[in-house]
């Protein structure tokens, strides 16, 4: 097994970047990144609203 850890590790990194492609390019990021945002958004107004900004 130890003779295997580099190209199980790499299989592993392989799989993940696969992965994060195919969520970029079929939408699943897009939304996501946009609801984070608008929280974001929001977070920072409540904060700057609650001290008298």
């Amino acid at each position: 097994m130890n003779n295997y850890k580099a190209e199980i590790t790499l299989a592993i990194i392989v799989l993940v970047l696969f992965g994060g492609m195919i969520a970029f390019s079929t939408g699943v990021i897009d939304p996501l990144m946009a609801k984070i945002g608008a929280g974001w958004t929001k977070m920072v107004d409540n904060v700057f609203s609650g001290i008298g900004v």
